[in-house]
């Protein structure tokens, strides 16, 4: 099963927002589930995990369950018992929903060495050779020292973050969204030009799991607006998103 201190992170991560729908969320892996209860709605969620999405809507999450399997990258809504759910992944039981508890003692981030490695990409409506041309690319030992003066603060992470190369965007700006948790948003650029308009953002999630580890997502959006969409969506350039997960984990003082 997996770490509890990702389990709790994650948790940490969706914290209670007023008018939201109670979901349960199942998180499995082979040997069973870890089910709890979530405020928020299913499309937050998802841009919490970053995954795959797979679902048939409208569906009702007051009755059944938002699947998270984090290993394929998939998140799905099941309408079935949750002690069925449980015996698909080969656990037994209901998968009672636990409770989260906010740690006692605050997550504090280590001065040392941090090093930036990619975990994996994702692509859709993009050209068939970018997901190879990621996976060859990726972006494993870039590293970096940070005294953290005893506060997370991502705004030290800057130099082994990847940095656009677009003419007139700012710096990356962070917002803080949960415990933890910090996006940046405003790297983006919309460029119109006879009729076509060229339009490009970037958002970075980084969220503080433990002491020694940072979990984050990247997002791209790359799209067209053209008399000729369809023309471009064969090749894959008219709404190309890529999503890539990666740790910057400490690695020595």
């Amino acid at each position: 099963m997996m770490s509890r201190i990702f389990f709790a992170a994650l948790l940490a991560a969706m914290a209670p927002l007023p008018g939201k729908a109670d979901t349960v969320l199942a998180i499995c892996e082979p040997g069973g589930c870890v089910c709890s209860l979530s405020p928020l709605s299913s499309p937050e969620i998802i841009d919490i995990v970053g995954t795959t999405f797979e679902a048939e809507t409208p569906v009702d999450p007051k009755r059944a369950t938002l699947v998270w399997e984090p290993d394929p990258g998939i998140i799905s809504w099941v309408d079935a018992p949750r002690r069925d759910i449980q015996a698909s992944f080969g656990g037994t039981g209901e998968c009672p929903i636990a409770l989260f508890e906010e740690p006692e003692e605050p997550i504090l981030p280590l001065d040392g060495i941090w090093r930036w490695q990619t975990l994996g990409e994702s692509t859709s409506g993009c050209p068939a050779i970018l997901g190879g041309m990621l996976a060859a690319s990726r972006v494993e030992f870039i590293t970096t020292r940070v005294d953290w003066d005893g506060a997370f603060d991502p705004a030290r992470l800057t130099d082994i973050l990847p940095q656009p190369d677009m003419e007139g965007l700012s710096p990356y700006e962070w917002d803080e969204v949960g415990p933890y948790r910090w996006r940046s948003d405003n790297v983006q650029s919309r460029d119109c030009t006879d009729g076509s308009c060229a339009e490009i953002a970037l958002t970075l999630n980084l969220t503080l799991v433990a002491p020694d580890r940072i979990s984050g997502l990247l997002s791209l959006r790359s799209a067209i607006d053209s008399p000729q969409a369809a023309v471009l969506a064969g090749f894959g350039m008219a709404d190309c998103r890529v999503r890539v997960r990666y740790d910057i984990i400490h690695t020595r003082p």
